[in-house]
């Protein structure tokens, strides 16, 4: 019986000091995220288009489609603030329609990149260089660049949204969520 008593107090002690390291741990918060971020600007391009269709097929009647786009323009900023170099893997942005539907975009790649500013001049004076995609960000470094971001909506909507946030997702680290508008400005 006292060696059972003995195991059981043994049992409880060890329970009672895993429940505290655990508490602790848990009080104290987790480290702090391998990299800080922002979205330094953001400006949005309302596309409006209207396309002739069946117009002199045969036995179709022509008419007018169109297509409300957006392309979101955000020059992003990131700071490696740990103690071992980031790959980045991706960056990409969620919008939050008033409606409670959700949409997701990946930032344009860098030929789309280019591609933007052929089809749309009227973007020249935003033009910056893109983030890079196949970016190392050494401990302490600082890296900023244009993510271009697409959404079939209206200007309307985008006026109308719930949240908009950049991610920037890291190999190997947690993502970096980057709001917009900046939660502590």
């Amino acid at each position: 019986m006292d060696s059972t008593r003995r195991t059981l107090l043994i049992l409880l002690a060890a329970v009672i000091i895993v429940v505290m390291v655990t508490g602790l741990y848990v009080y104290t918060g987790e480290k702090p995220s391998a990299a800080t971020g922002e979205i330094v600007k953001l400006e949005v391009f309302p596309i409006h288009s209207q396309l002739r269709v069946g117009e002199g097929a045969k036995g179709i009647e022509g008419g007018m489609e169109t297509y409300d786009q957006l392309l979101v323009l955000a020059q992003i900023r990131i700071h490696n603030q740990g103690k071992i170099p980031l790959f980045l893997r991706d960056v990409s942005a969620s919008l939050d329609l008033s409606n409670g539907d959700s949409q997701h975009s990946t930032a344009a790649s860098r030929s789309d990149f280019q591609n933007v500013f052929v089809a749309y001049p009227q973007l020249a004076s935003l033009k910056e260089d893109p983030l890079p995609w196949d970016l190392t960000l050494q401990p302490g470094q600082t890296v900023e660049g244009l993510a271009i971001f697409h959404y079939p909506i209206t200007k309307q909507q985008w006026d109308a949204r719930q949240s908009f946030h950049g991610t920037i997702s890291f190999q190997y680290q947690k993502d970096l969520l980057l709001p917009w508008p900046p939660e502590n400005k």
